[in-house]
Parts: C-alpha cells; sequence; structure tokens
C-alpha cells in the first residue's frame, strides 16, 4: 500500500467519526418531518448539523472494517472506494462547517447542503456498478447485508437533507417533501402512461391498465418515495406482460390491473399482471440484489429503452427503475419498508402475479 493510501485509509479511523458515530440517532418517521414545519429555518439547519454528520460517521465508521474484512478485490473496487470517499469527505465538510445561529449562516449552510446533495446522486449507481463487477467474490448473505444498511442509511440523509430544503419554499399542501394530500390515483396513472410509452417504443407495443378501487384515496406520503416504486413494479409487470404474449403467441395483452384498497391506517395497492409469473425455483431470490430476468447489455439488445431510462433516472432523487441491475425489487422494499409499509409479491407459475403494496396513512384514518 502506497504512503497516499495508507494515509486514506487512516482517515477513515479519525476519532471524530467515532465520536459521532456513537451518538444515538434521532428517528425519522413522517411524524417527525411534520414536526419540523413548526420550526423556523435556522432551527432546522441546526438540527441538520447535529443529525448529518452522525449518519454520514456511521457510514464512515464501518469502512475500515468492511473494506478489509471483504475478499481483496471487492474491497479495492474503485467504485465502492468512491462511494467510501464521498461520505468520509461529506462528514468533514458537515463536521468543519460554522454554526448556523441566523438567516445569513443557514443560507449558507442550505447552499452546501444542496451541494451535497447533488453531490451525491449517483450513489446508487456507483455502488450497483460495483457489485456487478465485484460481488460474485461475496456471499449473498453479506451482499445482502451491506447494501441494505448502505441504502437505508441514503434514504435517511437524502430525505432529511432535502426536506429542510424544501421547507425553505412551501407549497399548498406540502410540508417539506411530504404531500399532506397525495392522490395515490393520480400518481399510479401518470406512472402506467409513462411505463406504456417505453413499452411501446422498446417493444412496439404496450398493455393497457386499469385503476380500480377506493381511486378517490387521499393521504399523507413521501411521493417520489411511492413514484420509484410503482415504476419498479408497474415495470416488470407491462415487460413480463408483453414478452408472455410474444411466447404464446397471444395476439392481444391482457390488462395490467391496478387496486386501490383504502384501510383504517393504511392503503394497500395491488398490482396484477398475466405475465407468467415466476418460476417456483426463483422465488426464493426475487428480493437478491443479484436477481434480474433481465439480459445483460452484452447478451440481447432487447430491453434498451428501459436501460437508457435507467441510466438517467438513477441520477435523480431515489432513481428510476433498474432494469437488468437487479436491485430494482428490493430496493422498492427498503423503500416501503422505511415508513413502516410493506410490500409481498404472490405468483402463479404459467399464469402471472400479484403485488401488495401497503402504505402507512400517519394520520391514522385514510380520508378521501
Amino acid at each position: 500500500m502506497s504512503s497516499s493510501e495508507w494515509k486514506s485509509a487512516h482517515a477513515f479511523y479519525d476519532n471524530s467519526v467515532d465520536l459521532f458515530a456513537q451518538q444515538p440517532l434521532q428517528p425519522l418517521t413522517l411524524e417527525y418531518l411534520l414536526a419540523l414545519q413548526h420550526g423556523s429555518k435556522v432551527g432546522s439547519a441546526s438540527l441538520l448539523q447535529q443529525q448529518l454528520p452522525q449518519r454520514m460517521a456511521r457510514r464512515v465508521k464501518g469502512c475500515p472494517v468492511r473494506i478489509f474484512a471483504l475478499p481483496f478485490i471487492v474491497g479495492v473496487n474503485p467504485w465502492i472506494k468512491a462511494v467510501y470517499k464521498l461520505y468520509h469527505d461529506s462528514f468533514l465538510i458537515l463536521r468543519d462547517f460554522p454554526s448556523v445561529v441566523d438567516e445569513e449562516s443557514e443560507g449558507k449552510f442550505s447552499e452546501k447542503l444542496e451541494e451535497l446533495v447533488t453531490g451525491h446522486q449517483d450513489v446508487i449507481p456507483k455502488l450497483a456498478k460495483g457489485f456487478q463487477e465485484s460481488g460474485k467474490y461475496m456471499s449473498k448473505e453479506a451482499l445482502s447485508t451491506f447494501l441494505d444498511d448502505m441504502i437505508r442509511a441514503r434514504i435517511g440523509i437524502r430525505v432529511l437533507a432535502e426536506h429542510h430544503l424544501a421547507l425553505k419554499a412551501p407549497h399548498k399542501d406540502w410540508i417539506g417533501v411530504v404531500h399532506t394530500r397525495f392522490v395515490p390515483f393520480e400518481m399510479i396513472r401518470s406512472c402506467c402512461m409513462y411505463v406504456q410509452d417505453l413499452c411501446e417504443v422498446n417493444y412496439g407495443s404496450a398493455p393497457e391498465f386499469s385503476i380500480n378501487g377506493d381511486t378517490d384515496t387521499v393521504v399523507t406520503y413521501l411521493p417520489v418515495h411511492l413514484e420509484y416504486i410503482l415504476l419498479e413494479l408497474l415495470k416488470n409487470a407491462m415487460r413480463a406482460t408483453v414478452e408472455r404474449s410474444a411466447r404464446i403467441g397471444r395476439m392481444e395483452h391482457p390488462n395490467v390491473e391496478i387496486t386501490i384498497c383504502r384501510g383504517v391506517e393504511e392503503i394497500s395497492i395491488r398490482i396484477r399482471d398475466q405475465g407468467g409469473g415466476i418460476a417456483k425455483k426463483d422465488l426464493p431470490f426475487i428480493f437478491d440484489y443479484s436477481y434480474t430476468t433481465v439480459p445483460s447489455s452484452n447478451e440481447s439488445s432487447d430491453i434498451g429503452m428501459f436501460a437508457n431510462h435507467t441510466q438517467i433516472s438513477m441520477q435523480n432523487g431515489v432513481g428510476g427503475p433498474m432494469a437488468g441491475l437487479g436491485f430494482g425489487l428490493p430496493m422498492s422494499r427498503i423503500y416501503v419498508q422505511y415508513f413502516g409499509g410493506s410490500l409481498d409479491l404472490v405468483s402463479i407459475a404459467g399464469h402471472g402475479s400479484d403485488v401488495f403494496v401497503q402504505l402507512p396513512n400517519i394520520s391514522g384514518i385514510a380520508t378521501s
């Protein structure tokens, strides 16, 4: 190891990293995000000055242990090392930033925060590339634990930062990044039309869709999270439907059916397709990061449009459908679970699949 590499690795053992990483974290809930509206911009920034370095430090603190415990070829992968360096550099910036005490210092802090949010856009693509190249040298369990931790941490950090920035520009029915009068039907319809367009361009045809149930449901939620989840699940459903039609000579695609159900404390969304389902032998692996039914780019160009969309949208917010990377379903489940929801899949091999998404409504009653 060269002198510069040793110094870089030694930096991860910075005592202040240990100090910040040992501090208890404020649990991130929808209720907590809504409560931030009652404070000042200066107060919100001051809270972030405490919380973001703690969360960054926890990512950095795990770095030397994880890198040196990983197989050598994984630990030295440039994509994975770049992600850790990004978190370490961001920790140092936040740790050393002058305290926010007034509107002027809050403005400077928010400018720096916006730069950091932009700089972290490529975290998931970098992780995906890194583990595409070297993940085969890790056990499935170790890979899953590593990525689950990284993605959950990224969600918390990004939501806190973007929420503060959004609170500075208030909009009706929005509190930061939380929409207090969110209508899932509108988001579902928009996502269906978008994925239909992708299918049309890529395959020359696309299934129709129908949305039924409690279509007038209104909830409090983060639209950007549900958008990612819906795009991934609808992409899977429509692609499977079109490909199943081609395999069995079906002249017309059956509809993809989406049902919204309003419960007392949550809403449920079911996405039903007739895309042939998932083979029984594959069911235990559908939430593995390596699982995908999409051919690699060097094997087939059939998913070109989805792949192009992936490369663009992964860099924006939570990212878009990750066709062929094997990140789509596990990431969707993490995003659903982060605020207390669930994602389950039931498959009938030879027929189709039902995916069930449950989302909490923090008001306790999902009203319409």
